[in-house]
């Protein structure tokens, strides 16, 4: 359940010696593990703890990854606001599209279950449009177990957990990005596994001049922990973030009248973004718009599409 006044949960912050300042071509890998394990240890209370913003802080790093993928990878146009509009203006069971269902994907990461499973495997892969059968996804699971299970650091599990994906399907790299976050996750102990990798992995500073090493590749496993490093960062950063605007929120809370507004507290607290015209128990069509707009005047909540029509309010 989703608490709408929050415990308190200050996110830590990284020391600024953990931010990693030296090019892919000056580090060595084993700086990039050091900056690596920094800033995930940092980031560990965050990923171990349920507060209140949980809910929208992986939907918003699953947000972040989908649009890194669909565009490097899958040569999509989508970017965040297309993503967002797709899956919040969206109704059940609809068709989002090809980069509608690589978010889908990401957004299930988070998810409760083993995302090891065949089956679930078998799913994520056809969203993330390499789709597999039962037997591959099968095999695909066990080499996932197996790259999982030989005490490697956690970068370097969730570096293998990727080769591991290519060697099976060569042209499956959003499956192993997502493969690599959801070994980095059982490596550490995290209850759920936060979209980190493919977020960061495009940024040039993170492989400099060349060709990006792929899965498996010479200098894969360097990129992989330097991209974790910074990820994990940018995570912190939007940990911090989001503690800050559930605080305004919460303070927000006794100055709304409405009696449904528990329900569209909790709504911003849980995702990304809240259509206007979502049913919320206990709201109207009127008194739910009024509600948000009243939000967004109290400095607690934002509209986040600038439109007059189809808004979209979040924390």
């Amino acid at each position: 359940m989703i608490r709408v006044d929050p415990v308190p949960f200050d996110p830590p912050r990284a020391p600024t010696w953990a931010r990693p300042s030296g090019s892919f071509r000056d580090l060595s890998e084993a700086e990039a593990l050091y900056f690596a394990g920094a800033a995930l240890s940092a980031l560990d209370s965050v990923a171990k703890s349920e507060p209140p913003w949980a809910g929208v802080f992986r939907r918003r790093l699953a947000l972040k990854s989908a649009a890194a993928v669909a565009q490097n990878l899958l040569q999509r146009p989508e970017d965040e606001a297309a993503l967002r509009d797709a899956v919040a203006l969206g109704k059940p069971g609809q068709d989002f599209g090809p980069a509608g269902r690589v978010y889908s994907a990401f957004r299930r990461l988070g998810g409760p279950g083993d995302p090891f499973r065949p089956k679930r495997l078998a799913v994520v892969a056809a969203d993330l449009q390499a789709p597999l059968d039962l037997d591959r996804a099968g095999e695909l699971a066990a080499a996932l177990e197996q790259a999982a299970a030989r005490g490697r650091p956690a970068p370097l599990a969730a570096a293998a957990a990727a080769a591991a994906v290519i060697k099976i399907r060569a042209d499956a790299e959003p499956l192993a990005l997502f493969c690599a976050d959801a070994a980095l996750a059982r490596a550490l102990g995290w209850p759920a596994a936060l979209p980190l990798l493919a977020g960061e992995l495009f940024q040039r500073r993170s492989w400099g001049e060349g060709r990006r090493p792929r899965p498996g590749e010479t200098g894969w496993a360097k990129l992989a922990a330097l991209a974790y490093a910074r990820a994990a960062l940018a995570a912190l950063d939007l940990a911090q973030d989001l503690s800050r605007r559930a605080a305004r929120l919460a303070d927000a809370a006794p100055k709304l009248r409405a009696k449904g507004k528990t329900g569209a507290l909790a709504a911003l607290l849980a995702d990304d973004a809240v259509a206007a015209a979502a049913p919320i128990p206990g709201l109207s069509d009127r008194a739910r718009r009024r509600l948000f707009e009243r939000l967004v005047v109290l400095g607690a909540a934002r509209e986040l599409t600038g439109r007059s029509t189809f808004r979209l309010y979040g924390l």
